[in-house]
């Protein structure tokens, strides 16, 4: 699988959230089956038990098709232990590295359509782990991050791997910069050090660079780095597999108070545009009920306008019969169905991003999708 017919063209490390996991819902069946999704486990929503976070993956990319399993480390161990559920506890049996990760490896043999990702937590029993994901055929992933480069754990990690040939090794950068993009020679020599180790592995390499904030600006444009920073590389790396966070951050924010402006975002080939509007000030002789009914209007209000100028703008593709598009149209007409809220414009921004960048080298296509939308 992981070899020179690998049949994937874009694997991006997805959370198990609402905006993600609705955005990659509704691509067109097609453009599925060419994507291999990562996913960190962690709780979906307020489910208490992992066996929803699973009937939520499956539900998004269906039953029958593969996609990558990992741990979502900094989800589980950034929570406060009071307030851990059923689902937390099971993740935390995952993560015990014990008898080389056992409990990893039966949850991983007991979900057919999982390619593991190697746990490299624990470094003392990794040989164990490695043989026993190794017997399930099914390929076996590892995700480096820039720590792992910079502590050298990679010369422990990855020559134990040279017997493992069926391998994917994703070099994981998280959030990065244009600094990244200007540094690439030295992102070379991460790439051409593992493939010197492990020459018969397919390597991708991951990152993102959405932007932490738009505060301030009502409209702009923003570089998409990790697409810039692979297309330097590309051509240097035989085969080398492009990843990112689907439009994402690396680390995810924590919500604040208030609503957030209204804002949609609009994924294009190398950067995101966006258009961002301020509420009104409020008078604060009323109620706090009167408040949220004011703020609830004015945001439909905003979107609907927001929505009529992005389809005004050249960048607009008027023509891509995509949901990202739909819901934008909707939107524009002041339909309930439209974005109503952050969480939606996410996932709008996130199914026109994870379409654009599969079919960045594609473009003969980029305009059939052929699937009808759900309501």
């Amino acid at each position: 699988m992981f070899d020179n017919k690998f049949p994937y063209r874009y694997c991006p490390i997805l959370a198990i959230s609402p905006s993600e996991t609705l955005g990659l819902k509704e691509l067109p069946a097609k453009d599925k089956d060419f994507i291999l999704p990562v996913f960190p486990l962690k709780s979906w929503a307020s489910a208490k038990e992992l066996k929803s976070s699973i009937d939520k993956i499956e539900e998004v990319i269906g039953k029958d098709r593969k996609w990558i399993a990992d741990i979502d480390y900094e989800d589980l161990f950034g929570r406060k232990t009071e307030k851990y559920r059923q689902v937390h506890h099971d993740l935390l049996k995952l993560t015990d590295s014990t008898n080389g990760y056992h409990n990893w490896c039966n949850f991983v043999k007991e979900h057919p359509n999982s390619i593991p990702c190697l746990q490299l937590k624990n470094l003392s029993e990794i040989s164990t782990q490695i043989r026993v994901l190794s017997s399930f055929k099914r390929g076996v992933v590892v995700i480096l991050k820039q720590v792992d480069i910079e502590s050298q754990n990679y010369k422990i990690i990855l020559p134990q791997l040279k017997e493992v040939n069926n391998l994917l090794i994703i070099l994981d950068l998280e959030q990065i910069t244009k600094e990244q993009v200007e540094l690439s020679h030295q992102i070379l020599m991460y790439l051409n050090a593992i493939k010197l180790i492990l020459p018969q592995s397919l390597i991708s390499l991951s990152s993102t660079s959405f932007p932490d904030s738009f505060g301030g600006y009502h409209k702009g444009v923003k570089s998409i780095y990790e697409r810039a920073l692979f297309d330097k590389l590309g051509t240097s790396i035989d085969n080398l597999i492009y990843s990112d966070r689907g439009s994402a951050r690396a680390t995810k924010m924590s919500g604040g108070a208030g609503v957030p402006p209204p804002r949609i975002d609009y994924s294009c080939r190398n950067e995101w545009n966006f258009i961002r509007m301020e509420f009104s000030e409020t008078s604060e002789s009323l109620t706090k009920s009167e408040k949220q009914a004011l703020v609830k209007k004015e945001k439909k209000e905003l979107y609907t306008l927001i929505s009529k100028q992005i389809m005004a703008e050249s960048y607009w593709e008027g023509d891509l019969a995509l949901w990202a598009n739909y819901i934008i149209e909707l939107t524009s007409k002041g339909d309930d169905f439209g974005i109503n809220s952050a969480q939606k414009a996410t996932a709008v921004r996130i199914n026109k991003h994870l379409h654009t960048q599969l079919h960045y080298d594609w473009l003969e296509d980029i305009d059939d999708t052929d699937d009808d939308w759900i309501d």
